[in-house]
């Protein structure tokens, strides 16, 4: 059986004005189908400011890559920012 790595994103919208459940759809139907979205959550920053944090699951392969989710990221309109919190190889 292959490993799969562990990858949680802290993804920030480039306004307040930016919808985040809308953002959130965006980025799922762009990772999808290649990188499996486990989790969404949703965090409260602060004056109307909130976070959208993405765990996400991949196998361990050429084909697969952050730097690939990151450009994903980086081409979804409301993005403002992200950050990779997590990397983890996962083996059963």
């Amino acid at each position: 059986m292959s490993a799969e790595v562990a990858l949680v994103y802290r993804v920030l919208p480039e306004s307040v004005e930016v919808d985040v459940e809308k953002l959130k759809e965006a980025i799922v139907n762009r990772l999808a189908p290649k990188y499996k979205v486990d989790k969404v959550e949703v965090e409260e920053i602060g004056f109307g400011i909130k976070a959208l944090r993405f765990y996400i699951r991949m196998p361990e392969s050429d084909e697969y890559s952050s730097d690939e989710v990151e450009e994903i990221l980086r081409s979804v309109e409301g993005v403002g920012g992200f950050e990779l919190e997590y990397f983890s190889r996962l083996s059963f």
